[in-house]
Formats: structure tokens, C-alpha cells, sequence
């Protein structure tokens, strides 16, 4: 162990204790990216159809906690607040002190420990219901069988 200076104390003194990635804990407000789950930008919480999944989603996966915007209209907060409470979520309010856009994040599920989450979009649950959609319902049922064939048949 190096020994105390006293420009250490001096320095922290004048400019606070050192912060690990203070851009990436501004970012996702107040968290680190690789304890993230689930993330919304302020336009993605907006559409209807988002509550609806991230419903979805905090049935699934209970027990962490959800991180609002503090700089939302406190219409949009409240409608993920009810969410939260109905599913026994903790909730906290983050204070961000800038100017709110829609490319913002307003909305973070996370929890205390590192889950390097590859995507944290909410676009991702959207996809997959698409795509199930798609391949189950939308292909007429000849087609389906066609495409069989041709795989086990193929030279």
C-alpha cells in the first residue's frame, strides 16, 4: 500500500471522491450497463403496447428494481409506478439534472450484481413475438410441408 499524500486529500477535498464511469452511470441513471436487464428510452415508454411487455416481463422476473426518470411528466411516471407497485417491484425516482430527450433513457430495470444482459432494449420482446407470429400463423399450411420436403430431400 502506497501511503496517504496529502494533495490526495486535498483533491478530494475540492472535486469528491473518484467515480468509476460516471458517463455510463449518467446514462442508465445511476446504474452500470452490465446490471441491467431492461431498458427504455422515453419515446419506447410512450407506446401502450411497452407497458403491456414490460408487464410481462416483471411477472417473469421479479425481485430487482425499476429506475425512473425523475425528469419525466409525472403522467408517464405514474402509469410505471402503478406497474411497479401491482407487481411488487421497488421503484426509485433518479434526478438527472438535463435536458430530457426522446433518445433519453427514462426507464431501467436492474439489480445489484453484474448480469451482462446483451440486450437491454424492449424492441427485443417485440421481435420475437413477430417473428413467431409470422412462421406459425401467416404461412399457409402447403408451403410449411413444401419447405420439409425440400430440406429432408435435398441433394
Amino acid at each position: 500500500m502506497c501511503p496517504k499524500d496529502v494533495n490526495d486529500y486535498l483533491e478530494k477535498g475540492l472535486y469528491g471522491s473518484p467515480q468509476i464511469k460516471p458517463e455510463e452511470k449518467n446514462t442508465y441513471l445511476g446504474t452500470f450497463r452490465e446490471r441491467i436487464y431492461l431498458a427504455m428510452t422515453v419515446s419506447e415508454m410512450k407506446k401502450n403496447e411497452n407497458v403491456t411487455l414490460l408487464k410481462k416481463y416483471l411477472q417473469d422476473n421479479p425481485g430487482h428494481q425499476l429506475l425512473l426518470n425523475g425528469d419525466l411528466d409525472f403522467s408517464d411516471q405514474s402509469v410505471y409506478m402503478a406497474v411497479a407497485q401491482k407487481n411488487n417491484i421497488s421503484f426509485k425516482i433518479v434526478d438527472t439534472d438535463k435536458d430530457l430527450t426522446l433518445e433519453d433513457i427514462g426507464l431501467v430495470y436492474a439489480t445489484n450484481e453484474a448480469v451482462n444482459q446483451e440486450n437491454i432494449s424492449i424492441e427485443r420482446f417485440k421481435s420475437k413475438t413477430t417473428t413467431e407470429k409470422n412462421t406459425l400463423e401467416d404461412e399457409p399450411t402447403e408451403n410449411f410441408f413444401k419447405r420439409i420436403w425440400m430440406k429432408l430431400f435435398k441433394k
